[in-house]
């Protein structure tokens, strides 16, 4: 009876055993790679966006420029066409893509670890033993691009504000000889022609439209209404509003105009192992020329990286993890996730930081391992944007 007692149980113990869940990771670019018919997923890294804005500002002298000081007292009047940039906002955001090197298959014997890992819609891994996650879309891989956009106002036509022709009628007298009775005699004859303005006479002409408008808009604030119904609230308010718009518009012929051109850039880089430590070529710029590119390094542009803190010790203790949980086969009886390197990045030109982010990169770090059988009644999250690691807990009964 004893022995068939200890017969059981070494039967039990055996089958037991026999059912445990094994799980094995395989790199989907491995040679060791033989079911492919696992569960799928991979692990990011980061993209950076360098945006930046620059502000060009166009001067644009009015026609009638040199005859401000004739008819107003101001200062402000552009005297010559110019046009200037400026470097107006700079932004960094780190954002993940898919690492092609670093997709991972799961297979486990009984499918059981597999179901209860917890994906993205993009297939980064969240979690372990966690409720349903949700996440942004997140972008798939992509190569160094550069993008711009403007948002550009052209110059008012002058000639829309004018109230009057800037043609008149000229009549011009001439004299014809007739013989008349054996006489000559000049008869003069009016002709009549269509001619520009002077410039002179057209300035004149919007200095008295101008002061119209100020006699205008000063009745109005005084509440002279010339017998008829005079406007009040919202009527009178608007009225005021267009009046001083006009006003404005018919001094541009003077003092000219100032326009402000917003351009956004957008730089997309994927930093490496050789660039997580480096200075990266962005574009040049100056306040004459604005951006432009060359293979000058006068006025260049760059994006520097520096790492903050150095990941060496742990990244040969990770290799050991690693290695301590790879099987014969090279499958990993784990999950690989990442441990992402600080890096501060800057935009720089030759003489100072134009700005200045911490910011933490994925794949400049180092790759790190859980072994599944620390999975068991754990639950695990993940940081998804960095395929890093972010809490475990043991699951309450």
């Amino acid at each position: 009876m004893k022995k068939t007692i200890i017969f059981i149980s070494v039967a039990l113990l055996i089958l037991l055993f026999s059912c445990k869940s094994e799980m094995y990771v395989s790199n989907v670019n491995s040679k060791y790679l033989e079911n492919t018919s696992g569960l799928i997923y991979a692990l990011p890294k980061t993209k950076l966006e360098v945006e930046i804005e620059i502000t060009e500002t166009h001067k644009q002298k009015g026609p009638f420029a040199e005859y401000t000081n004739l008819y107003f007292n101001t200062k402000n009047a552009i005297t010559e066409n110019s046009t200037d940039y400026r470097i107006s906002n700079i932004s960094i955001n780190a954002k993940p893509v898919t690492d092609s090197a670093n997709i991972y298959c799961i297979n486990s014997l009984d499918n059981e670890i597999a179901s209860l890992i917890n994906l993205t819609q993009n297939g980064f891994i969240a979690g372990i033993n966690i409720s349903d996650y949700q996440s942004e879309k997140i972008e798939t891989e992509q190569k160094n691009i550069l993008t711009s956009n403007s948002n550009y106002n052209k110059f008012a036509d002058y000639a829309d504000f004018s109230l009057k022709s800037i043609r008149e009628t000229q009549y011009d007298t001439i004299y014809k000889e007739v013989l008349q009775d054996s006489v000559i005699v000049k008869i003069p004859i009016i002709k009549k022609k269509e001619v520009y303005k002077s410039l002179k006479k057209q300035a004149k002409e919007t200095a008295d439209v101008l002061f119209l408008l100020r006699d205008d808009r000063n009745a109005l604030l005084k509440g002279e209404n010339d017998g008829n119904n005079f406007p009040d609230g919202e009527a009178l308010k608007l009225m005021i509003n267009e009046l001083n718009k006009l006003e404005k518009q018919y001094m541009s012929l003077f003092t000219g105009q100032e326009i402000k051109v917003k351009k956004q850039y957008k730089f997309e880089i994927i930093p490496n192992s050789q660039t997580t430590d480096s200075i990266i070529y962005l574009f040049n710029f100056s306040e004459n020329k604005g951006f432009y590119k060359t293979n000058s390094a006068k006025n260049a542009i760059y994006l520097k990286l520096n790492k903050n803190t150095d990941l060496i010790s742990t990244s040969e203790f990770t290799k050991k993890a690693i290695l301590s949980n790879k099987n014969k086969k090279g499958a990993y009886t784990g999950i690989i996730y990442r441990i992402p390197q600080n890096l501060t990045a800057e935009v720089i030109n030759s003489k100072s930081t134009l700005y200045k982010k911490e910011i933490k990169i994925a794949q400049a770090g180092t790759l790190n391992i859980i072994p599944a059988k620390l999975l068991k009644n754990t639950k695990v999250e993940f940081y998804p944007q960095y395929g890093s690691l972010k809490r475990i807990s043991k699951i309450k009964e």
